[in-house]
């Protein structure tokens, strides 16, 4: 097993010359705590953990449950811009295309578009979060993200745009697969026009919540990116819920319990065909590779986190930025803890200056 190296990833991360392009999304949230107890104006005491509001409902038996929201801020949200301004964050050359805005992109996403090329299909879908400490529930009306399709892209921006986007990128994102109804298609079309060059290229995938869709669904779209994956590489990433149930779909669970989780992870890589799965959790982040060993390493656990939404999109971000770098495998897991772990305690995903000081820090002790 490789040791971190601090110094090896702070200097690969100062000049990633690489970009990404995603496509698939775009939301607004709107991000709530719920007031557990109130003793007055200015003073309440909110749910801190989700199981304290789940014991809330169901101690309430039948009938109705009242509570009280507080609002603790607006912002963009979603795969393709958390994901992308995470990545721009770090230095890399980020485009995103999804729902923005109609004729004007909304002004919530103007931290994006100052750093990325933002290219807007329709007005954002909006998702009312509740916060906790350890989690949130999210509730999204989908109708503009669900409606965007491979057409209304080509209308929007023209194949010689599109053809050129494809060409330049080092890596190709899409999400959410379980929101978007023309995921498959999409994903398609965009292999059907990549160019026969020497290029490395790779696609990159963050599914979200699988229990959305159905098992049918999902079987056929892993079958459909296995032939993918054979001319193009693919990395798929998930967090503990979707891993948990990816897992169980192959025949594992996600512990320690009867074999090692990175023994699991690379079985299930092996049986689902791709080149590269990866699970992040609050606590362990393992990655299995078709080039390199699986691997597994510990997660410092964020017991009062400033913000948890877009965590997982963040953790991506570091991690495509650490493998366009040039990183192994191991010390892209520890790039990204350290850009989740900035965002957790601070509000937002690091730069470059920032990153580094996360990783000379606490990351050092490892």
């Amino acid at each position: 097993m490789l040791k971190f190296d601090g110094t090896k990833i702070i200097e690969c991360l100062k000049c990633p010359d690489a970009k990404i392009t995603l496509t698939g999304d775009g939301f607004v949230d709107e991000v709530w705590e719920i007031v557990s107890s109130r003793t007055g104006l200015d003073s309440f005491t909110p749910y801190s953990e989700m199981n304290q509001f789940a014991n809330r409902i169901t101690n309430s038996g039948t009938g109705g449950v009242g509570v009280e929201l507080v609002k603790k801020r607006r912002a963009f949200g979603g795969f393709t811009a958390n994901l992308g301004y995470a990545s721009a964050r770090l230095g890399v050359d980020t485009t995103i295309i999804g729902v923005y805005g109609k004729d004007n992109i909304d002004p919530i996403f103007n931290p994006v578009e100052s750093l990325c090329r933002v290219i807007s299909l329709g007005e954002p879908s909006v998702t009312h979060v509740l916060e906790f400490n350890d989690g949130k529930i999210m509730m999204s009306y989908m109708e503009a993200v669900m409606n965007i399709t491979w057409s209304l892209i080509v209308e929007k921006l023209g194949m010689d745009k599109i053809c050129s986007f494809i060409s330049e990128s080092d890596i190709i994102g899409v999400g959410y697969w379980s929101i978007l109804p023309a995921f498959d298609d999409i994903v398609e079309k965009i292999c059907d026009n990549l160019p026969s060059d020497n290029k490395q290229r790779r696609f990159f995938f963050d599914f979200a919540d699988f229990r959305k869709r159905d098992k049918t669904s999902l079987i056929d779209t892993l079958n459909r990116l296995k032939v993918l994956n054979n001319k193009i590489p693919v990395t798929l990433s998930m967090n503990e819920h979707e891993a948990a149930d990816i897992f169980a779909l192959f025949g594992e669970t996600l512990d320690n319990k009867d074999k090692p989780v990175e023994a699991k992870a690379e079985n299930v890589r092996q049986q689902i065909g791709f080149n590269e799965l990866v699970v992040h959790t609050p606590h362990l982040v393992t990655a299995a590779s078709q080039n390199e060993e699986a691997i597994s390493i510990k997660q410092e656990y964020c017991e009062k986190p400033v913000r948890t939404v877009g965590a997982g999109d963040t953790f991506n971000g570091g991690y495509l930025t650490a493998r366009l770098s040039g990183l192994d495998m191991q010390n892209c897991l520890y790039a990204a803890n350290a850009t989740v772990s900035f965002l957790l305690l601070n509000g937002y995903p690091p730069n470059q200056d920032e990153l580094s000081g996360e990783i000379s820090g606490a990351f050092s002790k490892r």
